[in-house]
């Protein structure tokens, strides 16, 4: 996918000015290493230096899946932008979202890197009182499209009204996404099932007949279209879906009170990482490490966008969506949820 531009001349000489300030950085993606304790961090989980500048929690962990959102905070990993901002940073794998809220809500994990439906659904139930610090990855075309195989019955969307279909988890964006897509093309979804899979195993649930189709999302799409020729049959992030927000970090309002300097130091450094970012030539090569696919794959998987900043509006839809489909009683009010990163100039390392 080719670099984004950042649009307007103000932005384009910001970018320039931060892009001056990273020279200094050196430490390369073959820095990485695939600990027990961190997918993204050194032997011991950590960085090996760093200030805490004034941080009232100057190491944090980060729970997070192997999934392409996690860019930002790979790449503030390996630039060393936790670094400058004085943050030891774990990341500690997580099976699954409902995984990463639960440690999450039970201080295993100050941070929570994943989808929103589980925060949301969490914030409207009252199960926890969480806050959105930063939105790590915004939809693309083919970033999650439902998938046949070539010898399927299943030609057109319309074929999809009486199939079952595989999906992450009941509520989850393969959920929600997928019936929303599914309805702005005219599709009759009542008999329609919705079954859960895990991404691994829904390509061999479509190969032994176990479903008609499968909701799938990079990197899965570009592996069961290279392993067994499986073809799209719906874009879900495209149309009325289209731009819509795949992941982000989330974090306690507990944590958010009583750690202000830290958070906003994470987000510095996360802001720096998005605007490195928007060049794909320094994604490519954290690919393999962060998101465990194949050297070979990295360069042709559709990574989503990388945004620069938390748009309410944007995140709102998570919340319409979950309301529509019976996942929430009332929509939440997302808006009073985000906690926002400095203004983007800030977003250098602190005391420079």
């Amino acid at each position: 996918m080719p670099s984004r531009p950042i649009g307007t001349a103000r932005r384009r000489s910001r970018l320039r000015l931060t892009r001056a300030l990273l020279s200094v950085a050196t430490i390369g993606a073959t820095a990485f290493t695939l600990s027990g304790c961190g997918l993204l961090s050194g032997a011991d989980g950590s960085n090996a230096t760093g200030g805490d500048a004034g941080l009232e929690k100057p190491t944090i962990v980060i729970g997070s899946l192997p999934a392409l959102s996690q860019a930002p905070v790979a790449l503030a990993q390996a630039k060393g932008y936790f670094q400058d901002e004085g943050l030891n940073v774990k990341v500690q794998p997580v099976g699954d979202g409902p995984a990463a809220l639960t440690s999450l809500l039970s201080g295993q994990n100050d941070i929570s890197l994943g989808s929103y439906t589980a925060p949301i659904k969490a914030q409207a139930t009252g199960a926890g009182d969480l806050k959105f610090v930063s939105e790590m990855m915004v939809s693309v075309p083919n970033n999650m499209n439902i998938m046949t195989l070539p010898n399927s019955s299943v030609k057109k969307p319309e074929d999809l009204s009486n199939a079952k279909i595989a999906i992450s988890a009941p509520g989850a964006i393969t959920d929600i996404g997928a019936k929303a897509a599914l309805q702005e093309r005219g599709v009759d979804i009542r008999n329609a099932e919705f079954v859960k899979f895990g991404f691994p195993d829904m390509l061999p649930a479509l190969q032994n007949g176990q479903v008609d189709a499968a909701v799938m999302t990079e990197p899965f799409i570009t592996q069961a279209a290279k392993n067994a020729g499986a073809t799209t049959v719906v874009d879900c992030f495209s149309g009325g879906t289209s731009d819509f927000p795949v992941a982000g970090a989330t974090t306690t309002a507990k944590f958010a009170q009583e750690n202000p300097k830290t958070l906003q130091a994470f987000q510095r450094a996360v802001q720096r990482a998005q605007l490195t970012g928007q060049n794909r030539a320094e994604v490519t090569p954290l690919l393999p490490q962060f998101a465990k696919i194949t050297p070979e794959l990295a360069p042709i998987v559709e990574l989503g966008k990388i945004p620069t900043s938390m748009d309410a509006a944007r995140l709102q839809r998570v919340s319409e969506l979950m309301k529509r489909f019976g996942q929430i009683g009332k929509e939440v009010a997302v808006s009073k949820m985000l906690v926002q990163p400095p203004p983007l100039e800030e977003a250098q390392p602190a005391g420079r």
